[in-house]
């Protein structure tokens, strides 16, 4: 209804594992947060083609080498889980992150995709996360350590980038096995410090990857400039304007949360997509609102998500020259038209449109 025909399905996190696997039933047995709190692959298969049949297609993340705890806590295969004070080892707690220096995570991973792209039904785009890594994390295993000084490094920030780049190319190579190598199926990362300008270019290649801009859109803090001149197609999110979890309290801490202040949706509507991108707007694939799950539950998101995400469709799609007043109006009109009638499609009477609001918002 608004226009916005992807679902980025960030489906597990060092909080939670909820995905059901079938050659590795023990990770949401012991990672979930209740036995019935799961997704098994008959659930995921259910959400997918309702999104189809409404045009809407889904990406699934499964986030790596970070972003993992839950789950794994017999496994061996992670890094300072649990680790406290959480400040020193992660972002928010708790802690944990794949030891990329064992071969048998390796054969896990190449199984849990090969299980993922059956069961979200072969998506085209497949997110592997990425998202903030910490180099202190992987420093308190003294396997990590021996690894990394038996290949003659050292143990510094640029040597975890090595670390880090060792990871992606042997588990980009798990992704390519595990959708039988087709070459137009590229995963999405996000910016990080591996796709900084003066680094990027030793781990990753515009062949492989979209890169996921959650930076900033504009400055000298925004990835998007050096990504696209470096030829990458990016994806852009920028937290400074497209995440609506900002602007609510702090979950680990006190006052407002890190991305503060809240965004409204002219804020979002102005957002300007083609002057971030200059002559090099055909390597936008699109963009994204970004709703993270720590303040947020059932409760609260849908008025988390409306009218602002609608903001983002008409941005997307007819990118006007004419600012916010202009569609002050015709959002206000679709506000009244979601609360009216929730976010179902299904549930469209085009006769109220017609007799109440002359047509159908965007129709």
């Amino acid at each position: 209804m608004t226009k916005l025909n992807v679902f980025h399905w960030h489906i597990t996190d060092s909080q939670s594992f909820a995905l059901v696997f079938y050659a590795h039933p023990e990770l949401s047995q012991k990672g979930a947060y209740a036995p019935h709190k799961v997704y098994h692959a008959s659930d995921i298969k259910e959400i997918v083609e309702y999104g189809r049949v409404r045009g809407v297609r889904i990406i699934p993340e499964l986030d790596a080498p970070a972003h993992v705890g839950e789950g794994f806590q017999n496994t061996n295969l992670v890094t300072c889980l649990h680790g406290q004070p959480w400040r020193s080892y992660c972002s928010g707690p708790p802690c944990g992150q794949f030891d990329v220096t064992k071969p048998e995570l390796y054969e896990l991973l190449y199984e849990m995709y090969s299980e993922m792209d059956e069961m979200f039904g072969y998506p085209h785009q497949f997110h592997m996360g990425g998202d903030e890594v910490h180099a202190s994390c992987w420093n308190t295993s003294s396997d990590v350590r021996e690894f990394m000084i038996d290949r003659g490094w050292d143990l510094t920030e640029s040597d975890y980038l090595k670390l880090w780049g060792y990871f992606q190319d042997r588990n980009l190579n798990n992704y390519r096995y595990a959708t039988d190598n087709d070459p137009d199926r590229k995963p999405i990362l996000w910016t990080s410090t591996l796709t900084e300008e003066d680094v990027i270019d030793e781990y990753l290649s515009p062949d492989d990857y979209i890169i996921q801009v959650w930076t900033t859109g504009r400055g000298s803090s925004s990835h998007i400039p050096h990504l696209l001149e470096k030829g990458y197609d990016v994806i852009i999110s920028n937290y400074d304007v497209l995440y609506l979890d900002c602007g609510f309290g702090n979950w680990v801490g006190s006052g407002n949360n890190w991305c503060g202040p809240y965004k409204p949706w002219h804020t979002i509507y102005e957002n300007d997509f083609r002057g971030m991108a200059g002559n090099r707007t055909s390597q936008v694939l699109g963009g994204e609102v970004c709703s993270w799950s720590e303040p947020t539950d059932e409760g609260t998101l849908d008025s988390r998500l409306w009218p602002r995400a609608s903001a983002l469709g008409e941005r997307l799609w007819a990118d006007p020259e004419t600012g916010f007043r202009g569609a002050e109006f015709r959002i206000l009109l679709h506000r009244e038209f979601l609360v009216q009638y929730g976010v179902q499609a299904e549930s469209i009477q085009p006769e109220w449109c017609v007799q109440n609001l002359g047509g159908c918002p965007y129709s």
